[in-house]
């Protein structure tokens, strides 16, 4: 079988597996802890939640999809259906488990299953990160705004984190925001020893299509060194371009690279220490 094809199986088949875990952890752990996760879901969660404070009973599941009908179309727009179906497959695959699952606590300490679900839930989407496509949902939102508006990925993801975890306080207390804390906190740590792993790397780039490269990164907002050069080969012309950039950066950024130069020649680097005028992305 060609091997784009298995690729393709292999990220849909990961997809539907994060959908699994995704509603493993919320339906079986965190609701019982009344912590919320992060992402649409955890936004689902609270907004179950709060809606119950009006008597209008609106499970999860549905929330989900009401959150995610114009992420979807925004995702389409920004990335294309390549990119977007996988990341629709996650979120029906999670809708579907979410509405399969029943809510039950297996746990009785509030903690262990605070730990457990949030472990759950970001090996989920470590394994979506790692396959080279996101779970949709805030990703979406992150991407919109770091390319409209040109902020940092860690501040917007800190921004909507510290919504969740604001409302939480004001509605349900202090417990609750510590809680959906830890929450945060455990899902991010997995997720990173996955695949994220939020460290430095440099990436080169060799092309003849600097003008096609150069339009793509403007757009995506993110800063290159460029640098001409000559092959002692074949002694053609050719342009160098160096980018230091974070680990989890590499798939979106080797993907756009591809699209614009297929020919791109490109090498990652680990990138021990950083010093100067360069913004850390969190």
């Amino acid at each position: 079988m060609d091997k784009h094809i298995l690729s393709n199986v292999r990220k849909l088949l990961v997809a539907v597996v994060y959908g699994l875990l995704s509603a493993i952890g919320i339906n079986l752990f965190l609701n019982s802890a009344h912590a919320y996760s992060i992402g649409v879901p955890g936004i689902a969660q609270l907004l179950n939640s709060l809606l119950k404070f009006i008597q209008i009973n609106l499970s999860i599941s549905n929330l989900v999809i009401i959150l995610n009908v114009p992420l979807v179309i925004l995702s389409l727009l920004l990335f294309g259906w390549n990119y977007t179906l996988f990341s629709l497959t996650a979120v029906v695959s999670n809708v579907i488990f979410l509405g399969i699952i029943p809510e039950m606590s297996i746990l009785q300490e509030r903690l262990t299953n605070t730990i457990v679900g949030s472990v759950i839930i970001g090996i989920g989407i470590g394994l979506c990160f790692r396959n080279s496509f996101s779970t949709g949902g805030t990703d979406v939102i992150v991407s919109f705004i770091q390319q409209k508006y040109h902020k940092d990925i860690g501040f917007v993801n800190t921004v909507m984190n510290g919504i969740i975890l604001g409302v939480t306080a004001i509605f349900f207390g202090i417990p609750g925001t510590v809680y959906s804390l830890i929450s945060m906190i455990a899902t991010s740590y997995v997720m990173d020893k996955i695949y994220i792993q939020q460290k430095n790397v440099t990436l080169v780039v060799f092309t003849k299509r600097l003008s096609i490269l150069a339009k793509k990164l403007r757009n995506y907002s993110h800063g290159a060194t460029l640098f001409p050069g000559k092959g002692i080969y074949a002694e053609q012309e050719t342009d160098m371009l160096l980018m230091l950039i974070q680990k989890n950066e590499i798939s979106f950024l080797k993907k756009m690279i591809l699209e614009g130069d297929p020919d791109a020649f490109i090498s990652v680097q680990t990138t021990d220490f950083v010093s100067g005028n360069y913004i850390r992305r969190f």
